[in-house]
């Protein structure tokens, strides 16, 4: 009689539609509750937050706002913003949570780094911004020309410092990139190293076209960094190893 061979690596575990919708209602409601916490927790600090957005800037101006509700509109956005940055970590759990039953084994060893290491590596982007690019570019913007008076909306200056903020911490998150897809067996170190003079020119118009500024310097800031993270990279997929690929559903084990 034909024995049946189950994998152990699936979840038999079915539910239907509606449970997984009560599911997903409930971890984004958790992810919304923390973030209005933060943000209530925040509020009182707001105006230390807007500090922290203008002091780049102070230094040659300080921002302006052209209708009645700006600098509260302003305070309300930085102080959310910082509390969904501080609620990254929590997010990324609950999202790990709803989609981990459904996962194979193999998956999960795949995914788990993406979940430790992604954070730490969005903060060191963002934190090379701040502390690195930003200066030298607000500094070459505001007097590029001595002969104009910087009049600088509060509501652009915000937006563009929390975009590039964000571009510059999904940037760092290269070699986690990297390690996943060489954990998945579809990039090798050979094949980086093949390319990596076509990545030192793809690197250098990125750096051109997400940098705020036109000038050598701030794209050199940026595109050396990139630079590293693919040698990081190409060290990375030496050291990790691809996952043995699953066994086909109607294969047997070894030994029978």
């Amino acid at each position: 009689m034909p024995t049946e061979h189950t994998d152990p690596e699936i979840n038999d575990i079915k539910l239907p539609l509606v449970e997984h919708l009560t599911e997903l209602r409930r971890r984004v409601l958790i992810v919304l509750a923390f973030v209005g916490v933060l943000f209530l927790v925040g509020w009182p600090f707001s105006d230390k937050i807007m500090y922290l957005v203008e002091r780049p800037l102070l230094r040659f101006t300080k921002p302006q706002f052209d209708t009645l509700t700006a600098p509260f509109m302003s305070h309300m956005k930085a102080t959310f913003y910082a509390a969904l940055f501080l609620s990254f970590p929590i997010m990324m759990t609950q999202i790990w949570l709803f989609v981990r039953p459904g996962l194979y084994r193999r998956e999960k060893q795949i995914v788990w780094p993406f979940l430790v290491f992604s954070y730490p590596l969005f903060v060191g982007g963002g934190s090379f911004f701040y502390f690195v690019v930003f200066p030298v570019a607000v500094e070459y913007l505001v007097t590029f020309d001595p002969s104009l008076v910087p009049s600088l909306r509060i509501d652009d200056y915000l937006s563009f410092t929390v975009t590039m903020f964000f571009i510059f911490g999904m940037v760092f998150e290269m070699p986690l990139v990297a390690m996943m897809l060489a954990r998945m067996g579809v990039l090798t170190a050979p094949m980086m190293v093949k390319y990596r003079r076509y990545a030192i020119v793809v690197s250098a118009i990125a750096a051109a076209v997400i940098t705020p500024t036109p000038d050598v310097i701030n794209m050199m800031l940026l595109m050396m960094p990139l630079v590293v993270l693919y040698e990081v990279s190409i060290i990375i997929c030496r050291l990790v190893r691809p996952l043995p690929k699953a066994p086909k559903p109607d294969q047997k084990p070894p030994g029978e």
